[in-house]
């Protein structure tokens, strides 16, 4: 399995964790250096910033419209400083996404347009990732 793959049984488990209400999923980035895309792939980007905003955020949104889900785009920036942070906490960008449901997140990632036209990016420009799933007391 790729090292950035969502696990399938992770997935299943964090279904049943968060249960049907409200979830906000907390995305930590750290870009590579250079994308590295699949030799063939159509809509490759000279560099993992754009790959990851023109290419992955591009292809999500897409899925998103095509399904008909609404998520919330609350925070959107760049890391400027840890306060207590260890050394493998250099993240480049954060995101912070609310979704109604986490069923939503799921329609999503498993759409044949999120397939081909996120996924591929995803892959090519993150180093490391991390996402976590948090909701409201």
């Amino acid at each position: 399995m790729h090292a950035l793959e969502l696990d399938p049984a992770a997935l299943d488990e964090a279904a049943q964790a968060i249960g049907d209400g409200p979830v906000v999923m907390i995305n930590l980035l750290r870009f590579r250096d250079t994308p590295e895309y699949l030799a063939g792939f159509a809509d490759a980007k000279p560099d993992s910033r754009s790959g990851y905003y023109e290419g992955y955020v591009g292809g999500f949104r897409a899925a998103c419209e095509e399904i008909g889900v609404a998520p919330q785009l609350l925070f959107a920036g760049p890391r400027v400083y840890g306060l207590l942070a260890g050394p493998d906490d250099n993240w480049d960008e954060i995101a912070v996404v609310r979704y109604g449901r986490f069923a939503d997140l799921r329609k999503i990632l498993d759409s044949d347009t999120y397939v081909r036209r996120a996924k591929p990016h995803r892959f090519a420009v993150l180093a490391d990732w991390r996402f976590i799933a948090a909701q409201a007391r």
